[in-house]
């Protein structure tokens, strides 16, 4: 047996325009309203990095956002510790941003062409005219391109180039130790020097060619050695105030 349903004549006014144009309608309104959900989730988001940066806790986060603790939590783990990563950027800039441009210009000037370089070039650019507010952000992406470059090409042959590019690896390792909320800025425990026989804690990580482009962990006399060879790079530190004091010893400016 079919059965029909029929509407109420009472229930109300019926459309008259097509199916259609009923789906349209629909579209265009669940449009907007996922365009005012997202307007909501970034304004909240925007709410909670603000406060983040001032050095709320989770607490405060979820009530500029509009939420609970727990929900703000879950939405940003991390966030509740963002202002002291920026103040510890923040230090490490004051203290080294100078002879951070220095060093990338002279890289830039010294080395070869490439996207790479291109790249860092706009980055270097960026800080400059950022105002003061916007200069970690745009710090924070010079970085990663330098460390690219630093690290991701081959060591020119030209002696300057080759110092220049050595120091901005030393730097950029000694800015991500210094910004880093961790004793140790690699995984795993109890490491030791990679060097035969050697029992020493390591320092840093060095990239040398015969390391098939493998980090090697070093202790300073051992990385003093290694960074005396052509091409040998600091590629991280364990510790703020180590990449730089090791790469000077080993070209004799200490």
């Amino acid at each position: 047996m079919r059965e029909t349903l029929e509407l109420d004549p009472d229930a109300g006014p019926r459309s008259d325009l097509p199916d259609a144009d009923l789906r349209q309608m629909w579209l265009a309104a669940l449009t907007s309203l996922l365009a005012i959900r997202d307007s909501a989730e970034q304004l909240a988001a925007s709410a909670a990095l603000s406060a983040a940066q001032h050095g709320a806790d989770y607490p405060a986060i979820g009530a500029a956002a509009g939420m609970t603790r727990q929900g703000a939590r879950r939405k940003w783990p991390g966030l509740a510790g963002l202002s002291d990563e920026r103040q510890r950027k923040l230090t490490w800039w004051n203290r080294r941003g100078d002879q951070f441009a220095r060093c990338v210009r002279a890289v830039l000037t010294t080395s070869e062409e490439s996207p790479r370089l291109a790249a860092l070039r706009e980055r270097l650019d960026d800080i400059e005219q950022a105002s003061p507010a916007q200069r970690i952000d745009a710090f924070d992406l010079a970085l990663v391109d330098a460390h690219a470059v630093a690290v991701g090409t081959p060591s020119p042959a030209e002696p300057a180039a080759a110092h220049a590019s050595g120091l901005l690896a030393a730097l950029t390792a000694d800015a991500y130790a210094a910004m880093n909320s961790h004793q140790s800025l690699l995984t795993g425990e109890n490491l030791t020097c990679g060097t035969d026989g050697c029992p020493s804690a390591p320092i840093v990580d060095l990239w040398r060619p015969d390391s098939g482009h493998q980090p090697v962990p070093a202790c300073r006399e051992h990385a003093v050695e290694a960074l005396r060879q052509p091409a040998a790079r600091i590629v991280a530190a364990h510790q703020p105030d180590v990449a730089l004091p090791v790469f000077a010893e080993a070209h004799g400016e200490a």
